[in-house]
Formats: structure tokens, C-alpha cells, sequence
């Protein structure tokens, strides 16, 4: 199948191989719009190929545009974040459609396959289109588990058995269909579902797979414990972190960015939940946004902040959120494009 459209255990050796962590290095001043605050500092990667490592991008499915996100940001990009969440049966679950199909612009299989350096960040549903309603229940049973052992296999047969798996990603939002559900019972039958589905991936012969919890900063602030899968299934804590607040915030820096990091549910409570567990940090969306979607524009206050947050956090990968429909993100916001291109070369 084609994709016409996208929505948003053995911890030792899988961590140690992907803690691609950003070094600390002088820090540079870099200039921020008028009435944002006074600049953060943002301290370059001790070498440009430290922050390439852990540098993901979404290029809306295209293969064509990440090579030309990589030509606007003087840096080659060697992981991208892909979705798997619009099936509309098992079947398609099953058999990702970045590994079918005669597209060359979407075989993301072949692309990796074309470097050992790359990998792939997959948004992973629990389940496809049309499952019963009863579908947490059933998937805290065991009744797909052997789905997922097939959906494993494929992966590594494609090449794929190194990538970071979002399983349900942001399910504390409303807006997938693979959400954590409306009551205690139902978060816990979810959590319960994702224990087993990350265990069936984690024993895939052949596989390295890096199971990623991925919560939405700040939705449906509903404390962590209640819908936690546990220690042995969840390998990173992912935050989705656009620059995106209420109108009533407002756009003023520093207000915004504090507003952002200390609100409930917020970075600031993940990240001392995933301390508690001895869980690794990672930021899989990120990016700037239009008034139209409750941005900023160009923020190079938030960007500089995401950029010091990654060193200071010790974030495992973190992945720009490229979407737009005609140009990239980061070209239509000249000051954001800049300060990214300067962190990721490191000069």
C-alpha cells in the first residue's frame, strides 16, 4: 500500500547503542527577536557528528524531501521518523507500507538499508481501523500478540530490526484511536497491552528494537503511573515538544517557554517521572509553528531552549517536525533555520 496521508528489557547494550548524546562545548550567543527575552545561550556539539547522531527529521514521508532538508541544513541526516498508524487492517499493520510498493520516495526500508549509520523512529498503532471497542481489554489478553510477532519479523527482515518503536505515540492525547481510554480501567488494560506487545518485539530473533513511550506535553495531563506499561517493557520516555501554547499565553519570551516547560503534564514532570524509573530522555517531535496552529513563527528564543535542552538532559534523539505542504519549516523561518544549522554543524 501507498500512504496518501499521515496522522500525528534488555536495556544494556540496546541504550549504550543509541545514548547518542550531545556534548557540551563554549557556549554562543545568538540573537532572538524583539521583545522575546534575553538570549539563552546555546553551547555547540563538541563535534558537528555528535549532533547528527541524534538528530531525527520528519520530511512528510518524502525521501526526496529529507535530502533536501540535509542540503538546507549543511548536515546529512541519518534518522528519520516514519508512521505506521493509519492501517486499515491487520494485514496492512502487519506489513508497514515504507517497506512495499514501487514508490522509490517512500521504500524507507531501502534507505536504510543503504547505510548502516541510519535508522527509523516508527509511530506504531496498537491496532488498526475498525477494532472493537473492547480492543484494550482484548490486546491486555494476549489476543494480538501474534500480530506483533509477525509485524517484528517483517521488520527485521526489511532491514529494520535497529529502530526506535513509538508504540501508541502520544496515547494521552484524544486523537489517535490507540489512546490510553477514558477511565482507570481502560488506562490500565492499555498499559497492560503495551507490556505485552513491547515484550513480543523485544524477542523478535534478530531484532534490537528500542520501545519508546511517547507522551504529548501537556494533553490530557493524566499522571504517568496510571497508564505506565513498567520497567522491563519501556526502554526510552519520549516528549513531543512543539512550540505551541494557548492564545491566551501569548508569544513573550521567556513567559512562553516557562509556560511550556512547567505546565501540567508538562517536560518538567515527565522528566522527573523518567528519573525515578532510570529512564533516558528523548524528544521524537519538536519544531516551530504558525499562528494558524498555535505558534510563534519564527521562535528562536524556543529553538535555542530546545537546543540547550537536548545537552542538558542528555537526550537520547530528537526529531525536527518537518510538515508543511510546500517548503520546509526551518525556510520559512530564516532566525529558527540558522540556529539549527549552526547546532547540527557545529560551527
Amino acid at each position: 500500500m501507498t500512504v496518501a496521508a499521515e496522522q500525528p528489557r534488555r536495556r544494556g547494550a540496546r541504550i549504550a547503542s543509541l545514548l547518542l548524546l550531545v556534548g557540551l562545548g563554549a557556549a554562543v550567543v545568538v540573537a532572538v527577536r524583539a521583545g522575546q527575552g534575553d538570549p539563552p545561550a546555546v553551547p555547540p556539539p563538541s563535534g558537528s557528528a555528535t549532533a547528527r547522531e541524534s538528530s531525527c527529521v520528519y520530511p512528510s514521508n518524502s525521501i526526496a524531501r529529507l535530502d533536501a532538508f540535509s542540503d538546507l541544513v549543511g548536515a546529512p541526516i541519518s534518522c528519520v521518523l516514519v508512521f505506521n498508524d493509519v492501517a486499515t487492517s491487520w494485514d496492512a499493520l502487519v506489513q508497514p507500507w515504507f517497506t512495499v510498493g514501487e514508490i522509490a520516495d517512500h521504500r524507507w526500508d531501502r534507505w536504510v538499508q543503504g547505510d548502516d549509520d541510519r535508522r527509523l523512529v516508527i509511530g506504531q498503532s496498537l491496532i488498526p481501523a475498525g477494532a472493537p471497542p473492547d480492543w484494550r481489554q482484548r490486546g491486555a489478553a494476549g489476543e494480538y500478540d501474534a500480530q506483533f510477532a509477525i509485524l517484528g519479523q517483517r521488520l527485521v527482515a526489511a532491514g529494520l530490526g535497529r529502530s526506535v518503536i513509538r508504540l501508541a505515540h502520544e496515547g494521552n492525547g484524544d486523537w489517535f484511536a490507540h489512546d490510553i481510554g477514558d477511565s482507570d480501567a481502560q488506562n490500565r488494560d492499555w498499559a497492560r497491552y503495551w507490556a505485552r506487545v513491547a515484550d513480543v518485539l523485544h524477542d523478535t530473533p534478530g531484532s534490537d528494537f528500542t520501545l519508546d513511550l511517547t507522551v504529548s506535553a501537556g494533553t490530557r495531563a493524566i499522571p504517568l503511573d496510571q497508564w505506565w506499561p513498567g520497567d522491563d517493557a519501556v526502554d526510552v520516555i519520549g516528549v513531543d515538544q512543539h512550540d505551541i501554547a494557548p492564545t491566551a499565553i501569548g508569544t513573550d519570551q521567556p513567559a512562553r517557554w516557562t509556560w511550556q516547560m512547567t505546565q501540567p503534564g508538562g517536560f518538567e514532570t515527565i522528566a522527573a517521572f523518567a528519573a525515578e524509573h532510570g529512564k533516558p530522555l528523548s524528544i521524537p517531535e519538536w519544531g516551530v509553528k504558525d499562528a494558524s496552529e498555535f505558534g510563534a513563527g519564527d521562535d528562536t528564543y524556543y529553538v535555542a531552549r530546545m537546543l540547550q535542552l537536548f545537552t542538558d538532559n542528555d537526550i537520547v534523539y530528537q526529531g525536527f517536525w518537518d510538515k508543511k505542504d510546500t517548503s520546509s519549516e526551518l525556510a520559512r523561518n530564516p532566525g529558527s533555520l540558522e540556529l539549527y544549522r549552526r547546532w547540527i554543524s557545529g560551527g
